[in-house]
């Protein structure tokens, strides 16, 4: 209902309150008045003839029923104006109005009222109109296949692209059930499931995306389906063309000084003193053998992207795996300061890796620079998140990072992040890299579901860490006790359960 209606404010209802009831005592006086006055007179004055009474009584009576005709009549005529605009509404006729006379008559007001909510209920339609049509114009645009369910699982409204999906008309299958159809796997997927399935006209990978809602107080259900096999194809074309120029680059920065260096060492091996140019032929043949260990180093990176082992998931501590992974790196002492005693489930040797390359990246930013390298970690919303700090050069400027080979290092194989990424993401974790916004530097974050049994509460007195990894001083418990109510052992042997 707009403002215009709701604008009246409570002394303007009351107001008119007051006014319909003074209105309706005039209307009482004025009708019982003349009866009053003709026996009053009957009364006061004696010796009328009864005839002459009579007249008088008859006189008071028609009087009082002339004004009550007219007063009557006016309430009668304005209550009927309202009754024929109610009706109107009632039957969806919003283009009736009705007439106002000028004046403080509060049965006017009301038919003042009526109209203008009649015009917010005219105006309330079109806006519903044009929302529909914007809506219908634009499930009909869509690429994607869109069908309605009622609550009875049956078909109330499909689109072009689904009706071109299932390979029907609309009038043949709106208000069948869906079942019946074939359509009962693909509409009852869940939201934001990814579907393989085959229609009457096409198969591919769906992503669907499900809505409730009720009309006419029955519960309707959106099911939109959008085909993804497009998309994916596009995007392993990409990637195909992406790997073949990373190959095409590295094959020619080999094989061409191999194959110069060839031609080169073929000329001299034409000379008559083969002992003046072996100094010559020695270096030639070092280079190639160092190109041809480069050109392989690289195809062996390829190959354990290719050929990741599958997961070999257990739970297992994450704190302790991570100081001991810290101790590994002997060219620069690595500050460990997380604290929480954390489980996770998920390959230890995999992760391992993944943590080793980020460590391995943040000491070796700091080689120059001579910074700190810091390892964190803490329990969040289910998730471990690790930070692995440096005070490096920080990143280069480029988004290309995680891109297999990708390397801004001159012996870099440009496989330690991609491989950090795929094995994260194998976890269901993510893996970021950003520069740090408090100094100079890059920041690490992993996140990792926590494994039910985490106890994120357990804090460590100390730091240090032994050669196995464990704390040095014995652990304290600030959160939830064991279920069995002994301390939980914490040696690095020992696996959450």
């Amino acid at each position: 209902m707009s403002l215009r209606y709701r604008s009246h404010d409570a002394t303007a209802t009351h107001d008119r309150s007051v006014m319909l009831r003074i209105d309706a005592v005039l209307w009482a006086l004025m009708f019982v008045t003349p009866l009053v006055a003709s026996g009053a007179l009957l009364v006061v004055v004696s010796g009328l003839s009864l005839a002459v009474r009579g007249a008088i009584f008859a006189a008071g009576l028609a009087l009082s029923g002339l004004l009550g005709w007219i007063g009557g009549g006016r309430l009668v005529a304005t209550l009927g104006t309202v009754l024929d605009l109610l009706f109107a509404i009632r039957e969806g006729d919003y283009s009736m109005r009705g007439r106002v006379r000028p004046g403080r008559d509060p049965l006017q007001g009301l038919i003042g009222d009526v109209n203008l909510l009649t015009d917010d209920l005219r105006s309330g339609r079109r806006k519903r109109t044009e929302t529909s049509r914007f809506l219908g114009k634009t499930l009909v645009a869509l690429h994607s296949a869109v069908f309605v369910i009622d609550d009875r699982e049956c078909l109330a409204f499909i689109n072009p692209a689904a009706r071109r999906l299932i390979g029907a008309e609309r009038a043949a299958v709106i208000g069948r059930d869906m079942t019946s159809l074939g359509l009962g796997e693909p509409l009852r997927a869940a939201d934001g499931a990814i579907l393989n399935y085959r229609f009457a006209s096409m198969s591919g990978r769906w992503a669907v995306r499900r809505a409730v809602w009720y009309s006419e107080g029955r519960e309707h259900t959106m099911v939109m389906l959008h085909d993804l096999s497009a998309a994916l194809s596009e995007e392993e074309r990409r990637a195909w063309q992406r790997l073949i120029r990373v190959l095409s680059h590295e094959l020619n920065n080999s094989l061409g000084p191999i194959g110069s260096l060839a031609g080169s060492l073929s000329t001299l091996l034409d000379a008559d003193d083969i002992g003046a140019i072996q100094d010559e032929l020695r270096l030639g043949l070092e280079v190639i053998g160092r190109r041809a260990h480069s050109l392989t180093r690289f195809l062996s990176g390829y190959g354990r992207l290719a050929r990741l082992p599958p997961l070999q998931s257990r739970p297992f501590r994450l704190d302790i795996a991570l100081r001991r992974l810290a101790l590994l790196e002997r060219r620069k002492a690595v500050d460990v300061t997380g604290r929480a005693a954390v489980t996770v489930n998920g390959d230890e040797d995999q992760l391992g890796q993944a943590f080793i390359n980020l460590i391995r990246n943040a000491v070796e930013a700091t080689l120059e620079t001579e910074g700190g390298v810091r390892i964190d970690w803490r329990a969040e919303a289910g998730f471990v998140r690790v930070t692995i700090e440096d005070e490096g050069v920080g990143l280069p400027p480029s988004d290309g990072i995680f891109v297999p080979f990708f390397t801004t290092k001159p012996e870099g194989s440009g496989i330690g992040l991609s491989l950090t990424r795929l094995i994260v993401e194998a976890h269901a974790g993510t893996v970021d890299l950003a520069a740090r916004s408090d100094r100079k530097g890059a920041v690490a974050t992993v996140r990792l579901p926590m494994h039910p049994d985490s106890d994120g509460g357990v804090r460590f007195r100390t730091d240090r860490v032994t050669e196995t990894g464990q704390p040095a001083q014995e652990a304290t418990l600030s959160g939830c006790k064991p279920r069995n109510g002994t301390p939980a052992p914490l040696s690095g042997d020992t696996q959450a359960s």
